[in-house]
């Protein structure tokens, strides 16, 4: 696993041998970079981080301030020598307790949860993500194949691109 582009380009990063944590493939993520160049760029958090690639994908694509949380310690054992000098925040805390004013306006907003509770936390924690979100703001919801996701208020479904095993829903903020 690798940086695909930007000022990382080539960079190695380290990934858990523990299969609980799947880390979103090269090409889904240079699939996704694609897609984001159309939407402006400026804070971008990653949710349910794992070995923290995408967030360090932003970070190296200039996207800035770049956080990810993470609570997994296998998995922070891996974003934290992986994040090492760059300017990526990495938050040891759980998602699903973080408070609604938790962040300030964000332009990206990347989740990435276990596939099997996808759909589940979708319904539970977009509401409060929502509020993460800057006016005009992307969320990419990653999620398992064939996961449908419910109609949540302020968040326009704008599409979903199928990778293999995984699906990008991006909601625009309204």
């Amino acid at each position: 696993m690798r940086v695909i582009a930007g000022s990382l380009k080539g960079r190695r990063l380290l990934a858990p041998e523990d299969l609980r944590v799947r880390p979103t493939a090269d090409r889904a993520r240079e699939a996704l970079f694609s897609i984001l160049q159309r939407w402006p760029q400026g804070p971008f958090l990653d949710l349910f981080a794992g070995t923290g690639a995408v967030a360090l994908e932003a970070w190296s694509r200039g996207y800035a301030p770049v956080a990810c949380v993470e609570r997994d310690p296998k998995a922070l054992a891996c974003i934290r020598p992986n994040a090492r000098d760059t300017g990526l925040e990495v938050l040891a805390k759980d998602v699903q307790r973080l408070p609604r004013d938790a962040f300030q306006p964000q332009a990206v907003i990347f989740a990435d949860p276990p596939y099997e509770t996808s759909a589940r936390l979708w319904q539970e924690m977009a509401p409060r993500i929502r509020d993460w979100l800057a006016p005009g703001g992307v969320l990419v919801w990653e999620a398992g194949h064939p996961t449908e996701l419910a109609a949540v208020a302020g968040l326009e479904p704008v599409e979903s691109r199928r990778y293999g095993a995984a699906v990008f829903h991006l909601f625009r903020s309204s």
